[in-house]
C-alpha cells in the first residue's frame, strides 16, 4: 500500500512520500535549516505517519544549502525514530563534504550515505528494509 501524499511545504523544505514509498525531502536552495527547521521537518513526517512505519529517505541537495550544527545534532539523534536509512542525492562537492563530515563526527542513528545518483541511492536505500 502506498503512502503516496501531496508536497508539505514547509518554511525551508519541501516534504512528500513519492510513488515508491520514499520520503522525500527538498531544502530550499541556498536556505540554512537550524534545529526549528528540522524539529519541524520531524513534525511533518511523524504526521505523515513516519514514526509507525520506518522510511527510507531520500534528501535532494542538488542546490547548496546548509545545517547548523544543532540542526545536524537533532536528526543524529532522532532518526531512527522516523526513519530506516537515508540517501543525499546532490552533484554538490559541498554537500557530499558535509554527509561524509556528519557520518564521521555524529554518531547517525540510522544509516546516511550521499549519491550523485538517484538510482543508486534507490538501490542502496532498498538494501536496508527488513
Amino acid at each position: 500500500m502506498s503512502l503516496l501524499t501531496d508536497v508539505i511545504k514547509t518554511t525551508k523544505a519541501e516534504i512528500w512520500v513519492d510513488e515508491e514509498d520514499f520520503l522525500r525531502i527538498r531544502p530550499h536552495a541556498g536556505a540554512e535549516l537550524d534545529r526549528c527547521d528540522v524539529e519541524e521537518c520531524f513534525r511533518v513526517y511523524r504526521e505523515l505517519g513516519c514514526g509507525k512505519k520506518k522510511m527510507l529517505q531520500i534528501m535532494e541537495g542538488s542546490d547548496d544549502f546548509t545545517m547548523t550544527r544543532e540542526a545536524r545534532e537533532y536528526a543524529a539523534t532522532h532518526g531512527s525514530e522516523v526513519f530506516l536509512a537515508s540517501a543525499m542525492v546532490t552533484n554538490s562537492l559541498a554537500i557530499r563534504l558535509v554527509v561524509n563530515f556528519f557520518n564521521r563526527f555524529y554518531k547517525a542513528s540510522v544509516p546516511f550515505e550521499s549519491f550523485t545518483s538517484e538510482k543508486e541511492a534507490k538501490i542502496w536505500l532498498k538494501s536496508h528494509l527488513k
